[in-house]
């Protein structure tokens, strides 16, 4: 029925209508179908509304129970006040507490991304850092061998004979 249901936080709360099992008495027409069809088949029992409710919780962390019932002993309204009531505000409680531990722990989680990513990125620095230091070293020993080679040049042609020298040098 439209209405049965409510929708909660952590489930839904059914009030279904209870219904009372008797013993069918198959009329003539159910008999006379049943001979004439073998697929044809007489339930076993009748079922009618028994205008008693039953309260079912779905979800959530139990508690108690589950489900409360009419009885003859107890009629559901003195259940509703005590058990039910009671149940429903227990796994309300239960859902909450679960909620701010997933929050926490999705805070936790953040926090340890951002942890890690801040350890990246100093790690990185240092990286690029070590790279460029190597190549100004690269740099600089180029630069080195490469004044060494021209000291060595300047010496080297210091001591070659000059003009005439150089002439008589050939002949």
């Amino acid at each position: 029925m439209p209405g049965d249901d409510l929708e909660s936080t952590s489930g839904a709360i059914d009030l279904p209508e209870e219904h009372d099992r008797a013993d069918q008495i198959p009329t003539k027409k159910e008999l006379s179908d049943a001979k004439k069809h073998s697929w044809v088949r007489i339930p076993r029992y009748d079922h009618s509304p028994a205008e008693r409710l039953r309260i079912c919780i779905n979800g959530g962390s139990r508690h108690r129970a589950d489900e409360w019932a009419d009885t003859a002993a107890r009629a559901l309204e003195h259940q509703l006040v005590f058990e039910i009531v009671q149940e429903v505000g227990l796994r309300g409680e239960a859902a909450e507490r679960k909620r701010l531990a997933d929050l926490e722990a999705a805070r936790e989680k953040r926090l340890r991304w951002e942890a890690a990513m801040e350890q990246a990125r100093i790690e990185y620095a240092e990286t690029v850092r070590v790279q460029r230091l190597e190549a100004q070293e690269k740099a600089w020993r180029r630069a080195a061998d490469l004044a060494e080679y021209i000291g060595a040049l300047r010496l080297h042609t210091q001591n070659l004979p000059t003009g005439t020298e150089r002439d008589g040098a050939k002949a």
